[in-house]
């Protein structure tokens, strides 16, 4: 019998990025596809994505991937992984797929998208799609049975007894699970540190009808735009108080449109304007709901802000709501859009200035630990968090019966073989970070990360030489060339001395033949920033320019 095999490719001391392969013999199922978010010190790097080299030479049967539920870190990665996975299939819930195909369809990929809600049978994996809660409708726990062994899949979740689709987790097929037997349950452990249990989506509720209700201008709501069930509560409100809304942002009319389509959202009759027409009503008319809660740039919402959005301007009066928490990597856009914001005195509510406008999607640790005595698995591995909450839940596993041996926290990259009920570390392979800047998909490394900090810290000073290659002579002047280091004329000392480093280092090499170009770049180079370091305490990016004469 072949023993099943874990293989984190994201997720896995991270809240983001997350990708599971399930490996049985020459068989495989990937689990979610999810983009990471980069954090300040990744310059010009758009996004993360897991890294699929070892799916793509491991020469085994991919049947499909399985995704959870619709949210980015899940979903996000599908348009740059499936061009490198031809043919293979995604499945997930109703809403899920309907989210997700808005995404591949748009880069023009024709992989298969099947909407499954019950039960999936892929290859030599039988799973049942267990219905739970989170801060998006329509999403699922996986139960992955094979002959060698069994896991629950348990990505991100919360148990909300009063969800605003009045479907609360599926704590009948969650016991029953339960009871067949769960060698190895993954969970969520990302607010593991908070008692209790997490609060209802509905609770939310009456803080955004207070905000319709008590805005002057226009009614502006953002938050993370497949949170479904806020958008609809939004909606709800403006209606409630005949404002009519308008959508803007693509991603939010595209994730509208498709939970309109799956009935997850319910618009009252001759409530949508579009955003076209929103200047032929009155501020206290409309209602606004606009992408962008994590204040990234070029979004809706940072444009309206920074007063560059074509159709729309802010106005005394307006009331910008943020029904969203920062996503790790995204403080400090989050924190920007709200200092400009408040810059031009428009009114803000959200979390921190407004209880009631987020609760968690994940859950606290009573969710956690309510989740783990339903199943009562042989062993457990957290994911879905940052180092600090698998460490963290893994005490509370000790405090539930767990021994240490029964709680692994792996690495990204490390396989894990489940068999005979236990599980251990038999194997790694090789992942990194993958870059998407917008020029390409990985083709941004740690070099080129590097050299982007150090222009940005330190700026650049280019110096072109020309060189006889008959004698290594300078043949004639050198010019430097500065961007971001020093304002040259105002340095004019400092610029002819760096030219006098140059014709000097090359000295010892006079009446030789140059034979090695490259040598003598490192040579000026080299140069130059030992002295420009001397001189300014600074180090730019130097390129040395040889031109053969």
């Amino acid at each position: 019998m072949n023993t099943l095999k874990l293989i984190p490719l994201g997720g896995i001391g991270d809240v983001t990025k997350n990708m599971y392969v399930y490996e049985y013999g020459n068989d495989q199922i990937v689990v979610d596809c999810g983009i990471g978010f980069p954090n300040n010190s990744a310059l010009g790097v758009d996004l993360i994505i897991p890294d699929i080299s070892y799916l793509e030479k491991s020469n085994k049967k991919l049947h499909g991937i399985v995704l959870t539920h619709g949210h980015m870190d899940h979903i996000g990665g599908l348009p740059y992984i499936l061009p490198r996975l031809p043919g293979v299939p995604v499945f997930g819930s109703t809403l899920t797929i309907a989210l997700a195909e808005e995404k591949v369809r748009e880069y023009g990929l024709t992989n298969k998208m099947q909407a499954v809600e019950n039960h999936l049978k892929l290859g030599p994996f039988d799973i049942e799609l267990i219905h739970v809660t989170h801060s998006i409708p329509n999403c699922k726990h996986l139960y992955i049975k094979t002959p060698g062994a069994t896991v629950y899949h348990g990505a991100d979740y919360k148990f909300d007894l009063t969800p605003i689709d009045n479907r609360p987790a599926d704590f009948t097929s969650i016991a029953r699970v339960g009871s067949m037997g769960v060698d190895l349950m993954l969970t969520d452990c990302v607010r593991v540190e908070v008692a209790g249990f997490t609060p209802s989506e509905r609770t939310l509720l009456t803080a955004i009808d207070t905000a319709a209700r008590t805005t002057i201008g226009k009614f502006i709501f953002t938050t993370i735009t497949s949170s479904i069930s806020r958008i609809d509560m939004a909606i709800q409100a403006a209606a409630r108080y005949n404002r009519k809304v308008a959508l803007a942002g693509r991603s939010i009319n595209q994730n509208v449109e498709a939970a309109m389509k799956c009935g997850y959202i319910k618009i009252p009759k001759d409530v949508f304007i579009d955003i076209k027409q929103i200047n032929r009503y009155k501020p206290n008319q409309v209602a606004i709901i606009i992408a962008g809660s994590q204040g990234q740039e070029g979004s809706a919402m940072q444009r309206l802000a920074a007063g560059e959005h074509q159709l729309l301007k802010l106005k005394a009066g307006d009331h910008v709501v943020i029904s969203a928490d920062a996503i790790p990597g995204t403080e400090s856009d989050v924190h920007g859009l709200l200092d400009t914001l408040y810059r031009q005195d428009i009114r803000v509510s959200y979390s921190a200035t407004t209880p009631g406008l987020h609760v968690s999607g994940h859950g606290h640790r009573g969710d956690l630990a309510l989740l783990a005595r339903l199943l009562k698995p042989k062993n457990i591995i957290p994911i879905g968090g940052n180092i600090r909450h698998m460490y963290t839940y893994r005490d509370l596993a000790h405090e539930m019966g767990y021994t240490r041996d029964q709680v692994l926290l792996p690495e990204n990259g490390q396989v894990i073989g489940i068999e005979n009920h236990k599980i251990k570390v038999v194997g790694r392979v090789e992942t990194k970070n993958v870059y998407v800047d917008g020029l390409g998909i990985g083709d941004v490394g740690n070099v080129v990360l590097r050299d982007r900090k150090v222009l940005a810290a330190d700026g650049i000073l280019m110096a072109v030489v020309p060189i006889n290659s008959e004698t290594a002579e300078v043949a004639g002047e050198v010019e430097i060339v500065s961007r971001g280091f020093v304002y040259q004329k105002e340095q004019g000392d400092l610029i002819k001395q760096t030219q006098k480093q140059v014709v000097n280092c090359l000295k010892d090499l006079k009446g030789r033949q140059v034979t090695d170009w490259n040598f003598l770049r490192r040579k000026i180079e080299d140069t130059l920033e030992r002295y420009l370091y001397q001189e300014t305490q600074r180090r730019p990016m130097i390129i040395a320019v040889v031109i053969e004469v």
